[in-house]
């Protein structure tokens, strides 16, 4: 069965300083046609109920154009994504409110906070050179190619921490081969003091990325807040701030994949925990007594555990997994996580535990690792719910 996956990849570019300062002016003349769009949208709804679509908008770009002649230095295509951009946020909003999540409307973007360009007609491929519409040729690092039969669809612009990065999205023909019997499956438990414990007992420690800078972060956002806003020691901080945090993903991003290519070396069939992150990292709930008086609610502690679980990045690194098994032909398959950790993978027996307890001990007689405990018993869910009758 053939179908087509699709791929990105990132490349590092060297704009000159004029095509610097050409793309700077292009972000923002997209964050202010973004904003100006969005309060279009807005008050049509408040002033008479009425809803403006990305159609409307785009076929109103030619009179805009002729209202602010400036916006003729961005590419056509680039303004279209903008509002295709704005759009998406909308239908985000609406399919969140529908499902009675925390809807979250699109927001007015401040200075700084559009950092990309997309030309979504792009058809190219990347070479030592990239020739990019309205902003002229700029030398690319093209460190690894792009498989022949691959089909460029766009092309991404974007700014990290000051530098400068081309993001190609590109369409690949898959061959899925047909189901045999995959080796060495595999079940793996996420935690915070080992990253993974897998069911064959091998284990990597939580690396703590953003733990093992946060002094140094917190050094410079302090003097940040101190220094007088748009002043040459503010931008110079609010610099120093981005590329700290830009080191820490590059870090956790590399520790990541790493961390999955070895995984799918060993096994062609993995079986993971199915957790709610969003629900495991939400804030507790104020609590009152009867005369109205707030109780304390471990709101301090959560939120030191909340930063553990955003700072492994367990949600990045399932996806990266995912995706990663269905290029190598392999597997993957969440499993429910109910009494994974309490439940003893020898006899069955529920043995109730705190967080606290490392060491799981079954009356009878096995003895292991909490989390290796956890990896086995998610290994067997997953063999079962692979064997049972369809």
């Amino acid at each position: 069965m053939e179908f087509v996956i699709h791929r990105s990849y990132k490349y590092r570019v060297y704009p000159t300083k004029t095509q610097i300062s050409n793309l700077e002016n292009q972000f923002s003349m997209c964050r202010h046609l973004y904003n100006r769009s969005l309060a279009e949208r807005t008050d049509a709804y408040e002033k008479d109920g009425t809803a403006i679509s990305y159609n409307q908008q785009q076929n109103s770009l030619p009179e805009l154009k002729k209202e602010r002649p400036w916006y003729k230095g961005v590419y056509s295509q680039v303004l279209q994504d903008v509002l295709r951009r704005l759009d998406k946020g909308y239908q985000a909003f609406f399919r969140r409110a529908k499902a009675g999540e925390k809807p979250g409307f699109p927001k007015f973007r401040k200075r700084g906070q559009w950092n990309s360009i997309t030309y979504p007609q792009y058809r190219k491929r990347p070479d030592s050179f990239i020739t990019v519409p309205k902003i002229g040729r700029m030398r690319l690092v093209y460190h690894r190619e792009l498989p022949e039969d691959a089909t460029v669809k766009t092309l991404t612009i974007t700014r990290e921490a000051g530098k400068w990065f081309a993001c190609f999205s590109a369409e690949l023909p898959f061959t899925a081969e047909p189901e045999q019997e995959l080796p060495d499956p595999l079940g793996i438990d996420l935690g915070l003091i080992d990253f993974f414990y897998a069911s064959d007992g091998s284990h990597v420690p939580v690396p703590k990325h953003l733990r093992k800078k946060e002094k140094q972060l917190k050094r410079l956002q302090r003097r940040l807040a101190k220094s007088e806003k748009r002043s040459e020691k503010y931008y110079r901080l609010l610099k120093a701030v981005r590329k700290c945090h830009y080191r820490i993903k590059c870090r956790r991003s590399d520790f990541l994949h790493k961390t999955a290519n070895n995984l799918l070396k060993k096994s062609g069939l993995i079986f993971y925990e199915d957790l709610r992150i969003s629900d495991m990292v939400r804030r507790p709930k104020p609590k009152q007594d009867e005369d109205g008086k707030y109780l304390p609610n471990n709101a301090s502690a959560k939120a030191g555990l909340n930063k553990s679980i955003a700072d492994a990045g367990w949600g990045r690194f399932l996806a990266i997994l995912k995706y990663k098994a269905l290029h190598l032909g392999k597997r993957t398959l969440a499993v429910p996580p109910q009494y994974t950790s309490q439940k003893c993978s020898a006899c069955g027996e529920i043995v109730k535990k705190s967080l606290s307890v490392r060491t799981h001990r079954c009356a009878c007689g096995f003895v292991a690792n909490r989390d290796l405990n956890a990896a086995l018993n998610i290994l067997r869910i997953g063999m079962d719910t692979l064997q049972a009758p369809t």
